[in-house]
């Protein structure tokens, strides 16, 4: 009896899932991401497009050059994708960072979006892993996303 009631905690603290680790460590780098945009200097802004039963969803906070916020890719009946972006505005183009989380794994991602009056366009499709960035092996083969600016919640 001694025997369980020592190791039973040991058991159910050595066996947690990889997907709290992850968790954890999404919500570590969005709270980074977050941290970097000055509230004072910053601007929100929210895009959605929904074709049929998926929708895609933006967040974008930007302050000066800095371009932060959340990209949420939710197709129906598939695997949802996830995570905060961090990158640069030039030229009405963000070139960022997606820590993008899908299927119990985080992955970093290359993402562009243009901007283009009230809505932002980015590409996705094929990818390969370059120096540890996935990013498109051919950007004009790729699906094009129009998500136009809503309201946030």
């Amino acid at each position: 009896m001694r025997f369980f009631v020592i190791f039973l905690p040991l058991l159910a603290f050595g066996c947690r899932s990889g997907s709290s680790e992850t968790e954890r460590k999404t919500a570590a780098v969005t709270d980074s991401v977050m941290d970097a945009v000055s509230p004072a200097t910053s601007s929100r802004q929210c895009y959605r497009q929904v074709v049929g039963r998926d929708t895609t969803m933006l967040t974008l906070t930007t302050g000066d050059s800095i371009v932060t916020g959340e990209l949420t890719v939710l197709p129906y009946q598939k695997d949802q994708a996830r995570g905060p972006i961090r990158g640069t505005l030039a030229n009405n183009q963000i070139t960022a960072q997606w820590q993008r989380t899908g299927e119990g794994v985080t992955q970093p991602y290359e993402v562009v979006f243009t901007m283009k009056g009230d809505s932002v366009v980015w590409r996705e499709g094929e990818r390969v892993e370059k120096q540890g960035v996935w990013v498109l092996k051919n950007p004009a083969q790729s699906y094009e996303y129009v998500l136009a600016k809503t309201d946030c919640q």
